[in-house]
């Protein structure tokens, strides 16, 4: 039988899953740990936060130097979201549990990103069929999102898409192509169901 959890690992989990919590809630101990981890992180990758940031360590954030998370200030990453190579966000972004985000992706200022989205800005190139798909050189075209962006749980953003500001996706949706300012899009493949910025503008 497991032991019961102790006080402080009940408080890391809580920050981890809810990292809003982490700059009213935290002890002064428990700020220099998260600022230690992100400076090891800098060291190791080149990983750039802003102020009031919270990372959670059970999230995997990996990179180069110039090639890794850049984000400005009061923004966080919850637990086990998984962020590699050249991504950018502006302030106020946070990215949600179990998120992914991989590889050249840019975003402005106060985007929310869902729990379990996945946004890949490469792909595999599959065009020659008498060599194996993995032995295909990758594709990069990067994926951009303006300002004020509401991405949903379980949203897949594919590469080379550009999301407009003060757009919303719903959950599930799979964009594969641009989305303009103000839209709120849905389903596989992602269509706009009205725009927020029109009344009475359904599209069926």
């Amino acid at each position: 039988m497991n032991a019961v959890p102790t006080e402080a690992e009940l408080r890391r989990q809580r920050f981890d899953f809810n990292p809003w919590f982490f700059s009213g809630e935290s002890t002064a101990g428990e700020k220099e740990a998260q600022a230690q981890y992100q400076a090891l992180l800098h060291r190791l990758y080149g990983v750039s936060v802003g102020a009031n940031c919270f990372l959670a360590p059970s999230a995997s954030i990996t990179g180069s130097p110039g090639d890794a998370l850049q984000m400005g200030r009061d923004g966080f990453v919850a637990a086990g979201a998984y962020i590699t190579g050249s991504v950018v966000l502006g302030d106020n972004c946070t990215i949600n549990p179990y998120a992914t985000i991989r590889v050249k992706f840019r975003c402005g200022h106060g985007v929310r990103i869902g729990a379990y989205a996945c946004i890949v800005g490469f792909n595999h190139g599959f065009d020659r069929i008498e060599i194996p798909i993995y032995e295909q050189p990758h594709t990069s075209k990067g994926i951009i999102l303006g300002d004020d962006i509401w991405v949903g749980a379980q949203v897949t953003i594919v590469d080379g898409v550009t999301v407009g500001s003060h757009a919303i996706l719903a959950g599930g949706a799979v964009v594969t192509r641009d989305v303009p300012d103000y839209a709120i899009v849905g389903g596989n493949p992602a269509k706009i169901i009205r725009m927020r910025n029109r009344t009475g503008d359904v599209i069926k």
